[in-house]
């Protein structure tokens, strides 16, 4: 009696089928970061993207930049930009003059397979670097200090 399974013929074509398929690989891009510099009365936003690999078929082809306080919302167009050697590159995008104390930003960045990316950068434009905030929380605290100590002298 001549005993044949299909049960190993079928794990051996199904097996075959999928070694030939080659995987699609779609990353979002990742905003690892957004400075903030001022030249002149212009701020600049110097935006570091990672995304791997960036080649003529898979790239970041958009960026969005959001300022809610003018309610402006502007997309970039861009092709596949060189990688530096931990898979990032930096688009520099012109806010123009700010008036006001700050602005409130958002940045996207869309791949053209992966979509957008899952987490936005949000800030504040100009960002106040933390020496600065620190000089004035010590000012606030130390005026904040003279005045109640006159309050007190003049209550006595």
């Amino acid at each position: 009696m001549n005993r044949f399974s299909l049960g190993p013929v079928l794990g051996l074509l199904a097996l075959l089928s999928f070694s030939f398929a080659t995987p699609a690989f779609a990353n979002s891009p990742v905003i690892r970061n957004v400075g903030v510099s001022k030249i002149g009365n212009s701020y600049f936003l110097d935006i570091t993207i990672y995304h791997t690999p960036e080649n003529q078929s898979h790239y970041v082809d958009k960026i969005r930049v959001i300022m809610y306080a003018k309610d402006n919302i502007t997309d970039l167009s861009i092709g596949p930009q060189p990688l530096g050697p931990d898979n990032t590159f930096t688009i520099s995008y012109d806010l123009g003059p700010l008036s006001g104390d700050s602005a409130s930003i958002e940045v996207d960045a869309h791949c053209n397979v992966g979509g957008w990316n899952a987490d936005p950068w949000w800030g504040e434009v100009p960002e106040f670097s933390l020496p600065i905030m620190l000089v004035a929380f010590a000012l606030a605290t130390f005026v904040a200090f003279v005045v109640r100590k006159a309050k007190l002298v003049t209550h006595e």
